[in-house]
């Protein structure tokens, strides 16, 4: 059980919440009830905009999202980094596909209860009902929201978004819903270019930054800081291609002295619920075992390690693509990423025994990062505990390092790469290392290495479709695939792979909507 964490409503609350907000005109009696909420006595309390933030937060964690259906269907399967059966993996993705209409409905989920608070904060500041004390709160408050909003477009540009930043940002990507609809007029928004979605989610991160604190005492650890922000202002940056400015940011973030890289003793603990809020992470979602309600009653646990978990631990249908175990080589870290046949993790008994062969892997591996070794899934009411990282140190230095190698100081590209490194293989990040350290690489070969470092580092945590996608590799590297696999078939190429379809059912109601192109 965690001792400290920021009180996030379940998407069941949430929606009792929405319920109540509707009003019943034609009551018979037409009473008023000033103790009930409603859509007129809603946001006139401080308290009541505390609840629509958690419920913007819960947006992110649940089950549409980062708590199952879109990490495993989506992040893990795009890129190959899982073998599994369905759409994503084969590369067959159509506009009806049911992953990209959850992914769709799950990220415009957190925009429109971000625009809800966000709108409806002016008029309660101006009420007078505000303290000078819950203006200050308010202020925070919204400067969450905006963070969230921008999260989720950002998800979203890169997801829908038909060409990156700098290939061409007139291209089209998704619709920018930046206020609540009043009628099914102002429901009817066209599709944004890639530039304007990518200047709005600056602006939103910019107003969270201005808004936000260094640091959140323990109660409100998992809500989103300062320097959070500017690692993500720093991440859009590098996305955008503008390296300087990612540079700036990122060295912002080291600057701080808030963050630094876990031992490499505890460097496991980040993936088994061990070392929660700790100095390496910047944001990161926050999960209990939940034994009164599980993941499809919206309780307050994750569903990954149900779908992930080796036999007899999850339904170990979901597994690492074989050719993964290949390329990890003798690297450790495919230790911390992977179960192999013969590693031991808690059974559905309370035995710790070995795990077995997945029937679904070619060497038989199932993913470990966010599996529990310590307790199976199937005797927690199928869900698990373990914090989901957004962001983390080391993937801010490998980002750093591609942006310093970008901008010519391969030296410090160098070097921020060998920091992540020498972690990984039980030293500390600081000082030379010869027998782990890279050593007088420079321009292109200096990029690869950090790429593949990415890979190695990175892996299952939901960042390598991004990263092809934007090094314009996604060809070379989805048809690695074709060797080891067990279920996912032939993969064929096309060059609309790079972006997901807008939902068909988006576009049959929506007049304004325009499809993606090829779909």
């Amino acid at each position: 059980m965690k001792s400290t964490r920021i009180k996030i409503l379940s998407s069941l609350l949430v929606v009792s919440m929405l319920i109540t907000l509707v009003s019943c005109s034609d009551n018979f009696l037409d009473l008023t009830n000033q103790n009930e909420l409603n859509a007129d006595n809603f946001y006139t309390k401080i308290e009541n905009f505390d609840l629509s933030l958690n419920a913007t937060y819960d947006a992110v964690k649940n089950l549409d999202l980062f708590g199952q259906t879109f990490y495993v269907q989506t992040l893990l399967a795009l890129p190959h980094e899982s073998d599994y059966w369905n759409a994503g993996n084969r590369n067959e993705v159509t506009s009806i596909d049911g992953n990209v209409y959850i992914a769709w409905r799950g990220f415009y989920r957190i925009v429109a209860r971000a625009n809800d608070l966000i709108e409806n904060a002016p008029a309660f500041e101006a009420s007078g009902k505000a303290t000078a004390d819950q203006v200050v709160q308010l202020k925070k408050m919204v400067a969450q929201a905006h963070f969230l909003r921008g999260f989720a477009y950002f998800h979203m540009v890169r997801l829908w978004g038909e060409a990156t930043y700098k290939e061409d940002s007139a291209r089209l990507a998704v619709p920018l819903i930046l206020k609540v609809a009043t009628n099914n007029a102002e429901m009817m928004v066209p599709r944004a270019s890639v530039g304007k979605v990518y200047q709005q989610i600056i602006k939103d991160f910019e107003a969270a930054e201005a808004g936000l604190p260094d640091t959140w005492d323990g109660s409100n650890i998992a809500r989103v800081s300062k320097y959070a922000v500017k690692g993500y202002l720093g991440q859009v940056y590098l996305y955008m291609e503008e390296y300087q400015k990612s540079k700036t940011y990122f060295e912002e973030v080291f600057n701080s002295g808030l963050y630094n890289l876990l031992p490499s003793k505890n460097y496991d603990d980040l993936f088994q619920g061990k070392a929660e809020f700790s100095k390496e992470s910047l944001l990161e979602i926050n999960y209990t075992v939940d034994m009164q309600q599980n993941i499809w009653e919206n309780g307050l646990g994750s569903g990954i390690a149900l779908v992930l978990a080796p036999p007899g631990r999850g339904w170990s249908n979901c597994t690492p693509h074989g050719l993964n175990i290949f390329r990890f080589g003798t690297d450790p870290r495919l230790k911390i990423c992977t179960y192999a046949p013969t590693d031991s993790a808690m059974d559905s008994d309370g035995k710790m025994t070995q795990v077995g062969k997945s029937e679904f892997n070619f060497t038989g591996h199932s993913f470990r990062k966010y599996v529990p070794k310590d307790y199976c899934v199937l005797a927690t009411n199928r869900n698990s505990g373990i914090n989901y990282l957004l962001m983390r140190l080391a993937d801010v230095y490998l980002m750093y390092a591609e942006a310093m190698n970008k901008l010519g100081d391969d030296p410090t590209a160098q070097e921020y790469t060998n920091k992540v490194r020498r972690r990984a293989y039980g030293f500390a990040p600081e000082g030379a290392q010869p027998t782990v350290d890279f050593s007088g690489l420079s321009g292109t070969a200096l990029r690869d290495k950090i790429r593949e470092e990415r890979f190695l580092e990175l892996f299952g945590e939901g960042h390598r479709w991004y990263d092809i996608v934007r090094w314009h590799i996604v060809q070379e590297e989805v048809e690695k695939y074709n060797t080891y696999n067990k279920t996912q078939g032939t993969i064929i190429y096309n060059d609309k792979d790079y972006y997901y379809p807008i939902p068909l059912r988006e576009v049959d109601t929506n007049k304004n909507m325009k499809p993606s192109t090829g779909y």
